[in-house]
């Protein structure tokens, strides 16, 4: 079918009737006599808090003293335990049969296991659920999700009043037991309120993202953290090394005092942390490569007050923070270089000013930021004197439905084959059995709009009876046969079977060969090679390529307020309905003229405004389908083994040694296994067991 073809395909699809009909979810049954909701008030002061310390390092602290526990049990009224009873009264509850409610549970209930050895039958946490339900709505926050539900929030001003105090007179306390009932009260009616439009099995989901932090098994290989934090170290010396040369700026009057009497690399690598952290002197570096500093309305600007802001002085400031999109992306945007990307000789001088770009970018970050270096700190820290590892996830952190870093150690980007990865150990006795689902979103993308042929590359290449979907579209690259032996010819095909399902171009392909995609090979392609290889993608995966129209399409009804319906998908204003009755939310869709005069959509996430077209859409939609299907496979994993790690599409596992083949194979089948709401699409997977995270 050609590409108009397909086109007149979909806007047949359109103009016939749509049935909207929103998922009916299976609802989560509580055990309301046996739920325990608890809040914890703790002694905090100046140094010791959790703005400066990860969950787990402030409760293992041993400055940790739990000052009071408000609790309700069943429909109990609500009772304030002092701090010299907690212990007997938590004791006195059958935790074997009682679940524990909280808002941020892995804070509340890693102080049940840690300092009174508690562990719930079952975890809820109305923090996650509102995460969940609440995606680009509102924040998390006990004080926004309950004037959201018609609340009146926490009580301000109240537990400012503790800081840095260790023994509360009784004014003090009585003051806080208010406070604290408060929160216990419009924790647990959000949760009742939260609870009808939350599926049972996003529930069960919170409750094993809760028992991986608040319940640890894991131990840490000390010696090998400790040396990979060396590494992390010499790398980080030798990132500012190559981007600023020391010597030029020993005139500009960097060190002061007693510093100007450093020498060697105490002195240089003082100077070079000075001219990198300075923003001026930062944005200079930036120039000098031909670019202009990405800026930001300023944080502190937008702080003041509305009479301060009338002011705009310092509205603008350099946006050169790990958060910000322009500032890590400035490597990328190579549009307006002005190089010709179709003569190789240009094409060199553009990828040299991207590497230089890219070596300032992450300078600045090594710099700014000390991400490498605290967690490598926070895992030798978590795993001191054979303690076991927390690990923690936030629940619902993306957009669509992935999880997210918390406890201030991201354990989502641990690089597959590094050292603190490889750091992290099974108990005694036991192993930990990982598997990881093979090409899902490019599996789930062609499963979506019906691209039968890509589900037969990769059904037949499963079974062992034909070619893999890489080599199949390498093929049509190269104009021969590619074969497994032809490792960079597959590559290849690899990226672009992976990276064109979601209206990926031809200038943004041709540099993600270049800078090595995927950990692989830098490949270098003329930007008129790439236009081939896209349109080559798109004419081959005709069905996919339609999808993204059906996409755009999407886009316009929930602005117009449209009601609609596509395979296991339903959308209505700013909303798409997942088939477990999770939604994707696009708040307060608008059509403006971007950058480059194009009519172009965005929605609100948060305090920002986002782009949206139809094949980032498309992107969104796959990957929380995706997201959907490893989910539920893991929770299936979760009923026989003790999940204990998830990373992206992988499900980790601590089994005992002797059951580790067995429970491998188990762990195998469930990821080769589809929900009921797509049962033919074709999974695979791959993976093993050993004493530590090294497959």
């Amino acid at each position: 079918m050609s590409w108009a073809s397909a086109q007149r395909k979909v806007e047949q699809l359109f103009e016939e009737p749509q049935i909207f009909e929103r998922p009916v979810i299976t609802q989560h049954k509580v055990d309301w006599p046996r739920l325990v909701s608890l809040d914890f008030e703790s002694y905090y002061d100046q140094d010791y808090t959790l703005s400066k310390l990860s969950t787990s390092e402030y409760i293992r602290d041993p400055r940790f003293k739990a000052q009071m526990l408000g609790i309700k049990i069943g429909t109990g009224k609500i009772r304030i335990i002092p701090a010299s009873r907690i212990r007997a009264e938590l004791a006195s509850i059958n935790w074997s049969t009682h679940a524990a409610l909280c808002h941020n549970t892995q804070f509340d209930g890693f102080i049940l296991s840690h300092h009174y050895g508690i562990h719930p039958v079952f975890l809820y946490d109305s923090l996650s659920m509102a995460r969940g339900l609440h995606s680009n709505d509102i924040g998390a926050g006990l004080d926004e999700v309950s004037t959201f539900y018609g609340g009146h929030g926490k009580i301000d001003g109240t537990l400012e009043k503790t800081k840095g105090v260790l023994k509360w007179p009784k004014a003090l306390h009585d003051e806080v037991a208010i406070y604290c009932a408060n929160d216990v009260d419009e924790m647990l009616r959000v949760f009742k309120a939260m609870l009808p439009k939350m599926p049972d099995d996003e529930i069960h989901l919170i409750d094993l993202t809760c028992r991986m932090f608040c319940s640890p098994v894991l131990k840490v290989d000390i010696p090998r953290v400790e040396a990979e934090l060396v590494r992390e170290l010499d790398r980080r010396q030798v990132l500012m090394y190559e981007a600023v040369d020391p010597a030029e700026w020993e005139d500009a009057k960097l060190l002061k005092g007693k510093e100007k009497l450093l020498t060697g690399v105490d002195r240089d690598l003082l100077i070079i942390k000075r001219v990198i952290g300075s923003n001026e002197r930062f944005a200079d570096l930036l120039r000098a490569e031909g670019v202009e500093p990405p800026v930001k309305i300023s944080p502190a600007w937008m702080k003041g007050s509305k009479d301060e802001r009338e002011d705009e002085t310092n509205k603008w400031g350099y946006a050169f923070a790990k958060d910000d999109t322009d500032f890590i992306n400035l490597p990328n945007d190579v549009d307006g270089w002005g190089f010709d990307r179709d003569d190789p000789e240009q094409f060199k001088l553009l990828l040299a000013r991207q590497e230089r770009l890219q070596a300032l970018v992450d300078v600045r970050i090594a710099v700014k930021s000390t991400t490498n270096v605290t967690r490598a700190g926070r895992f030798l820290t978590a795993g001191a004197n054979g303690m076991s590892l927390p690990v923690g996830y936030a629940y619902y952190r993306a957009h669509t439905g992935r999880w997210g870093g918390q406890n201030k150690m991201n354990m989502q980007n641990l690089t597959r084959g590094g050292e603190l990865r490889l750091s992290i150990l099974a108990p005694k006795g036991h192993q930990l059995a990982v598997v990881d689902s093979g090409q899902i979103e490019a599996r789930v993308n062609g499963w979506l709009w019906g691209q039968k042929d890509l589900l037969d590359g990769f059904r037949d290449a499963d079974a062992g009876v034909g070619r893999d979907a890489y080599c199949n579209f390498a093929d049509l690259i190269y104009g021969r046969e590619i074969t497994k032996a032809d490792k960079d010819e597959r590559f290849v095909g690899k990226v672009c079977v992976l990276g064109l399902g979601f209206q990926m171009g031809a200038p943004k392909l041709q540099m993600t060969f270049a800078k090595g995609a995927l950990g692989g090979p830098r490949v270098i392609f003329e930007l008129d090679k790439c236009k081939m290889i896209v349109n080559t993608y798109r004419s081959t995966n005709n069905k996919i390529a339609a999808g993204w129209k059906i996409c755009q399409n999407v886009i316009e009804d929930m602005a117009a307020g449209r009601e609609g319906s596509y395979g296991p998908l339903n959308w209505e204003a700013n909303t798409i309905w997942l088939p477990n009755g999770m939604a994707l939310k696009y708040p307060d869709l608008r059509k403006s003229v971007g950058e480059k005069g194009w009519e172009e959509w965005s929605y609100q996430s948060g305090a920002m405004r986002k782009k949206i077209y139809g094949g980032l859409l498309c992107e969104n939609i796959v990957q929380a389908l995706a997201r959907i299907i490893v989910a539920w496979q893991m929770l299936q994993i979760s009923r026989r083994h003790r999940v204990v790690m998830t990373t992206h599409d992988e499900v980790v596992a601590c089994v005992t040694t002797a059951r580790a083949p067995k429970a491998f194979a188990e762990m195998t089948k469930w990821m080769s296994t589809a929900p009921a709401w797509c049962s033919d699409i074709p999974l695979n997977c791959e993976g093993g067991w050993a004493a530590n995270y090294s497959k």
